[in-house]
Formats: structure tokens, C-alpha cells, sequence
């Protein structure tokens, strides 16, 4: 396991990051480029059926067909916005003949959460999961489907934290339900849909698809933030301890320690896989957002899939991460106004057409605008040396 202590040094990279992002960096990652911008705090991105999904925290769920995002939402979910709530995870569901989205929303006056299914065809969306605890903050609301076909939840202790060490309790737990809201028979514990306890707010939330095992990011207190990769039945050891050494601590022997924690908070958010179109060089990546230290982090893992070898930083320096998604172009992510895709090439898997970029990006978003203003620079600087060393020859 890693646990890093990590300073950042924010003068001298707003400074001097357009340059060095036009000359390279250490990461073999192209540059983002803004596709869709003007959102209203986009919070979850999902791919299906052909389409692109973007959830706006305010209850619209966003739709990008043959790489435009159409006007009208494909449904909109009541929901609360103070703090942490609002509409937030989204997953399209493995099974084709299922033709909806699932989601993740705070119900109207904040105290309560419910899963919904969107169908496509424009019918009403119904609640398949109600009264998750609900808080303006420790809310949770990552959304994601296993290989069974379950639908997983993340969802935080809502302040309440005597909640998260008890299996029979909603709240600090990741969930698996059936996708009609039912609690299945091979569930860890009997009875409950609880598949994790132990957790203090656990948001992004995504799926191996090498080994099918789910990974979250969870939100620590005044330190260590956590990347958990979730076994069943196992306890991830909030409230008595965050961070490592969760066994030592609790005395516990089922208590699992982060797969990586971060010393220093760095407000962990989306999460994703890169999936079978990505490139050798990212191929079996895990990825995640951070909205407190804006970066994007790149989790190289061992061969067994189980522990965390190298941390590297991508998109780092701009606005703050939210949602995280591997889309049929590479790895696509959101910050509070835009959603941006770092377009790594595919491995040769078809994919689908690349939405459009928004014609202007907003300044300061990382993409074309940076690495053009710093290519033009040392075309600039270039010419003038040409050109001076030419009036010296000319005397």
C-alpha cells in the first residue's frame, strides 16, 4: 500500500504551465480539450447505447448523440443543491434490453437519497431504491453495475457516523441491489444490501473490468483521503480509524486497509477504468479526479490488481475535477462548468463518433488554447533568432 504526503507549489505552475504544457511533460497524456462548456456543475458522465449521459447537479439529465448534446434534457429528477447534494452518480445499466440510465439523487429537502431509473424512450422515471440517509455533506452518490448485472451504490454516513459499522444500517456503505431495488440472495450480509461497511463518504464509485472488483474514492476527515478497492463483506474501518493500518487500529481482522491514502486532503471525486480501446500505454489504468488539489490521477497497479505501484498527475493546475469517465475516445472528465476528453488513441476498438469541441473554451481551461498560445511562443522566439543571426551574416 502507498501513502503519500504531497505539497504543491500553485504560483509557479499557474505561471508557467501554458509553456511547459506546449514544450511537454512527464506524462505521455495529449492535451484535454473543452467539448461541451456552460454546464450547469456537471456531476456524473455515463456512455450507452451509443450515447453519451452528462448529469447537471441541479436534477438534468444531459444526452450527446452523434457528438452533439441536444438542448432538451432526457428527464429531470426534483432534487436539493445545498452542499454536497443534488443529482449525482450515473451508470448505464450491461444489459442492452434494459434501455435506461440509473442515477443517484438527493430528494427534495436534503435529508434523504433515492436511486431512479431513466428510461430512454422518454416514460417517467420511478424510484427503484428510497430513503438512503442524505446530508449536505458525507452524501455520497456513485452509481455503477458489477458483472452480475447489480447495481452498486456508494453512499456516506450523513454526519451520523455510528451508522457505518453497522450491516444492517444505511449509511457509510457501498450497496449492491438488484436493479429493480431488491436485496440479492448472495449478498455478504443476509438480509442487507450493504456489500462494504465502514465507510465515511465514499463518492466515485467504478468497476474492474479486468477482475470485476469495484474501487472507490473516499472523502477522510482532516487527513487522509482514501482509495478503496472493495472487497465483500470487509470493513474499511471509519469511524475508528482513516487512512492505514486499519487492522492495528481497530483490531479488526476483516478491516481493510486504503489502496492508497493520501496524507494531506486532496477531496478525491469521479473514478474510472481505462477500458478495452485504451492504448498499451494507459491499458488497465485506474484514474480519478480530485477537487480540492485539481488533478487528475493515473494508478498504475501489480499484476494482481490488488495494490497501487505509481501515482501520476494529469490535468493538473485548472479547476476542480468532479466526474471521471473511459469513454469510446479516451478519458473524458468534468469540472464545475465544462466537460473536457484527454483523447488517448484507441487500441484499434471501434468507437463512436468524438462529440465536438465547444467552438470557444472559457480561459484557463486546459486544452488547444494553452498548447497553441505556447507552440506560437517558440515559433515566435525561433523566427527572431533566425532572423538576427541572418543580419549578422548580412554585415
Amino acid at each position: 500500500m502507498i501513502s503519500r504526503r504531497r505539497v504543491f507549489v500553485a504560483a509557479s505552475l499557474v505561471l508557467f504551465a501554458a509553456p511547459i504544457s506546449a514544450l511537454g511533460s512527464a506524462s505521455a497524456a495529449p492535451p484535454a480539450r473543452v467539448l461541451f462548456d456552460n454546464l450547469e456543475f456537471p456531476t456524473g458522465i455515463a456512455f450507452g447505447f451509443g450515447k453519451m449521459f452528462i448529469n447537471e447537479r441541479a436534477g438534468r439529465i444531459r444526452v450527446v448523440e452523434n457528438g452533439r448534446l441536444s438542448p432538451e434534457p432526457l428527464a429531470t429528477i426534483p432534487t436539493e443543491t445545498d452542499g454536497e447534494r443534488g443529482l449525482l452518480g450515473i451508470a448505464a445499466p450491461p444489459d442492452a434490453a434494459d434501455r435506461a440510465v440509473y442515477v443517484f439523487a438527493t430528494d427534495p429537502g436534503g435529508d434523504s437519497n433515492s436511486m431512479w431509473r431513466v428510461p430512454l424512450d422518454g416514460d417517467p422515471p420511478t424510484a427503484v431504491v428510497e430513503g438512503l440517509p442524505g446530508s449536505g455533506y458525507h452524501d455520497g452518490g456513485g452509481v455503477a453495475f458489477d458483472r452480475d448485472g447489480m447495481l452498486l451504490v456508494s453512499n456516506g454516513e450523513a454526519h451520523n457516523s455510528d451508522l457505518s459499522q453497522d450491516p444492517n444500517a444505511l449509511g457509510g456503505k457501498v450497496y449492491r441491489y438488484t436493479p429493480a431495488g431488491d436485496i440479492p440472495d448472495d449478498n455478504p450480509f443476509p438480509g442487507s444490501p450493504a456489500l462494504s461497511i465502514g465507510h465515511r463518504n465514499p463518492f466515485g464509485l467504478t468497476v474492474d473490468p479486468v477482475t470485476g472488483t469495484p474501487w472507490v474514492t473516499e472523502n477522510g476527515p482532516g487527513s487522509f483521503d482514501e482509495i478503496n478497492r472493495i472487497e465483500a463483506g470487509r470493513n474499511y474501518g471509519w469511524p475508528v480509524v482513516s487512512g492505514p493500518d486499519c487492522a492495528a487500529a481497530t483490531g479488526l481482522d476483516d478491516c481493510v486497509d486504503p489502496a492508497i491514502s493520501y496524507e494531506d486532503v486532496i477531496v478525491p471525486t469521479g473514478i474510472t477504468f481505462a477500458l478495452a480501446n485504451a492504448p498499451a500505454a494507459v491499458a488497465g489504468h485506474l484514474f480519478f479526479g480530485a477537487y480540492g488539489v485539481p488533478a487528475i490521477h493515473e494508478l498504475t497497479l501489480d499484476e494482481s490488481r490488488q495494490e497501487v505501484v505509481s501515482d501520476d498527475l494529469l490535468a493538473s493546475g485548472e479547476s476542480s475535477i468532479v466526474a471521471v469517465a473511459w469513454g469510446p475516445n479516451g478519458l473524458y472528465y468534468s469540472t464545475t462548468t465544462a466537460v473536457k476528453l484527454i483523447p488517448f488513441a484507441s487500441s484499434g476498438a471501434k468507437s463512436q463518433k468524438t462529440p465536438r469541441p465547444t467552438p470557444s473554451p472559457s480561459p484557463g481551461d486546459e486544452g488547444g488554447g494553452a498548447s497553441t498560445v505556447g507552440f506560437a511562443l517558440v515559433i515566435v522566439v525561433f523566427l527572431a533568432l533566425y532572423a538576427a543571426s541572418r543580419r549578422r551574416l548580412t554585415r
